[in-house]
């Protein structure tokens, strides 16, 4: 019988050290990062309609200081930022076109007001003879009548018809006098009426001039940029902002939800380090195209319906700030999508 060489075990070889058990974390944190990735593209394609997640900035009413004529700035009083109270002084400008347009209308005013002076003189002339020159035709008359009785008598003379010469031509002086004093009646009031819109144009000018004054509206706050003395603006150009109200969220919704977005809804708005909540008070009827800081890579043409959250009590938002805007309730968000695609798919 042949005996089996027993092998012996090298000095060199691990075999005579203690074996553990071999780990398997590896292979989890490959499964973990795998299953990570994939939610995430589950979360890009589909999260948008699942849960409410929308972008948003925070705005309030802007009034805008415009130029009312070519103006050249000569005094600023107000910062960027600065908190200002209605009618309070912004800014004074100068407007040579303003003020050459009001000595023309002052001069054109000056003008009227002397040519009124002289019509009246002259109105109250004529009326002051009228009754002279009555008078003078009444004696004429009765010279006439005079006349005619001395020829039915038989004494005819060359006087009657001296008489009735003069009394014609007396006549005509007559009605010429009175249609010039009607024409002067008339001439008076069209003058004096356009006295009166010329008063009323230097006026109403002076007024909406105002010296260059420019005031505040509504109590607010002053924008971004001021403009700098000696700078000039044309008509309705902007000059500055003031910002004014309560700030509110104007938020871009997707249009791909399978839940309904209702007036009313609660929300939640961050920004930054800023948490605070507000409430959807209304659901624009309009769709505006995402603003560059919002706009996907992938969707560079895409318009969002917009919507006015109003916030609560808290801390402030930076205006112009961008917000995200989530569901106060997400889990809710998720469910009623879920009953939604249940009944899609049973309908």
């Amino acid at each position: 019988m042949i005996k089996r060489l027993k092998t012996r075990p090298r000095m060199d070889s691990f075999e005579r050290e203690e074996r553990k058990p071999r780990q398997h974390w590896d292979r989890f944190v490959y499964l973990g990062l795998l299953a990570a990735f994939g939610l995430g593209i589950l979360n890009y394609i589909a999260g948008d309609k699942v849960f409410l997640r929308a972008d948003g900035l925070v705005l309030q009413t802007r009034n805008v200081v415009e130029a009312t004529s070519l103006i050249q700035i000569r005094d600023v009083r107000v910062a960027p930022g600065q908190s200002v109270q209605k009618g309070e002084v912004l800014l004074q400008a100068q407007s040579y076109e303003v003020i050459d347009r009001l000595s023309q209308l002052s001069l054109l005013e000056a003008d009227l007001a002397e040519r009124e002076a002289a019509l009246r003189k002259e109105s109250t002339l004529a009326k002051n003879l009228l009754p002279l020159i009555k008078a003078r035709n009444e004696e004429l008359a009765a010279t006439s009548t005079t006349s005619k009785r001395a020829q039915v008598s038989g004494r005819t003379s060359s006087r009657r018809q001296t008489a009735i010469e003069r009394l014609y031509v007396a006549n005509v002086e007559l009605e010429t006098f009175t249609a010039e004093i009607n024409g002067l009646a008339e001439e008076l009031k069209a003058v004096v009426e356009a006295r009166r819109r010329a008063r009323k144009a230097v006026k109403d000018l002076s007024n909406h001039y105002n010296e260059g004054i420019y005031h505040v509206r509504s109590d607010g706050t002053v924008g971004d940029t001021v403009p700098a003395v000696g700078e000039v603006f044309n008509p309705g150009e902007p000059m500055l902002t003031v910002l004014s109200g309560k700030p509110y969220v104007l938020a871009y919704l997707p249009q791909a939800y399978l839940f309904n977005i209702v007036p009313g809804d609660n929300v939640v708005v961050i920004g930054g380090n800023i948490r605070r909540m507000g409430t959807i008070v209304r659901i624009l009827p309009v769709s505006q195209s995402v603003p560059d800081e919002f706009r996907n890579a992938f969707r560079l043409d895409e318009t969002r319906q917009l919507a006015r959250i109003e916030l609560k009590e808290g801390i402030q938002f930076p205006t112009f700030s961008a917000v995200r805007i989530f569901h106060h309730s997400p889990w809710r968000d998720w469910h009623n999508a879920s009953l939604h695609l249940v009944t899609q798919l049973f309908d």
